[in-house]
């Protein structure tokens, strides 16, 4: 109804870009968010990045709000289920120069100037069905849609698998659109390793050490994998749903698999990590370090460069005024 124009898409009166994906979770969209904040706000622009919230508008305990805000202290957050009434709220109290709509790539009604969609290398599709049947969101045709993709983790995957990947991505978005499609890579680098006291030590600390691995998120394997390339050796694991709340048996659980391994440490992701910040959690795990990654976009990365520049080249004049679309 959205493609035929039976449903209207909000025009707001400023460069909206979004960060999205085709499945459900594990895709990197976090950390590319973060990187295309940094990217806009070192050239120069006021960014405001729209966040729907986990299940709701209340970011109380939703680890993603939580990664941005601690990765990007200058950068406001909104957060508001309603895409639209939340841009027009960072619009009034913040003047940006550009939005960054979060997990929006399915949020038809708010119209942006270019769609990055996240896709994994290791499980691009999943097994092709959309939800329930399967991980995928929309068909993968919606790619179509899409300005520009970036495929994460792309440094686990073959140089033929990989590059078999990218013609089977480019057939989808050639379809009805006369433009080069812009595919990037990108990887997951490792750069820290924190304690429970804030000590960072280097990512090469690991080789060698056996560590017990556990998660809440949407690839854990992804992560498992990340930690053999650093050279650790994986004593055990443990995976629990994506946005897990570590409550009291949770916990227990994990410290009592923890202490059988006979790992030296106990390893997770930022993103279980900042769920996990109490004295109590710090009593019960004392040896819980966690891995923070940064994203590096290689392949690719001067097309989406552009790609974004364009976005904010948008003609001024053809917008929608903000009062002319409240009215």
């Amino acid at each position: 109804m959205y493609d035929g124009g039976v449903l209207p898409s909000a025009r707001l009166p400023a460069p909206v870009i979004c960060v999205g994906n085709l499945t459900t979770g594990g895709t990197g969209k976090t950390p590319m968010a973060i990187w295309l904040c940094r990217y806009l706000a070192e050239g120069g622009k006021k960014v405001v990045l729209l966040s729907r919230g986990y299940r709701g508008g209340d970011d109380s305990g939703n680890e993603e709000v939580r990664m941005f805000r601690e990765a990007l202290p200058d950068v406001p957050v909104v957060v508001e289920a309603d895409r639209v009434r939340g841009g027009r709220e960072a619009l009034e109290d913040y003047q940006p120069d550009v939005l960054v709509l979060d997990d929006g790539f399915q949020h038809r009604r708010l119209k942006r100037d270019l769609d990055v969609v996240m896709i994994d290398s290791l499980r691009p599709f999943g097994n092709g069905r959309v939800l329930p049947g399967g991980c995928l969101r929309e068909p993968m045709t919606g790619l179509k849609r899409a300005g520009a993709v970036v495929l994460s983790r792309s440094d686990l995957l073959g140089e033929n698998e990989l590059e078999g990947l990218k013609q089977r991505i480019r057939s989808l978005m050639e379809r009805e659109r006369e433009d080069a499609p812009v595919i990037a890579c990108c990887r997951h680098e490792p750069i820290g390793i924190f304690d429970m006291t804030d000590q960072r030590a280097a990512p090469g600390e690991a080789r060698g050490k056996t560590l017990f691995a556990f998660c809440g998120i949407g690839h854990p394997g992804a992560f498992v994998k990340t930690l053999e390339k650093m050279g650790a050796k994986i004593a055990g694991r443990r995976f629990y749903r994506d946005h897990v709340a570590y409550g009291e048996g949770v916990l227990a659980g994990l410290a009592e698999a923890y202490r059988r391994s006979g790992a030296e440490w106990l390893m997770t992701t930022e993103k279980d990590w900042v769920k996990l910040k109490s004295p109590d959690v710090r009593r019960r795990l004392p040896e819980l370090r966690w891995l923070k990654i940064d994203l590096v976009v290689g392949e690719g990365r001067e097309a989406l460069c552009g790609a974004i520049n364009q976005a904010l080249r948008m003609d001024k004049d053809s917008r929608v005024t903000h009062s002319q679309e409240s009215r």
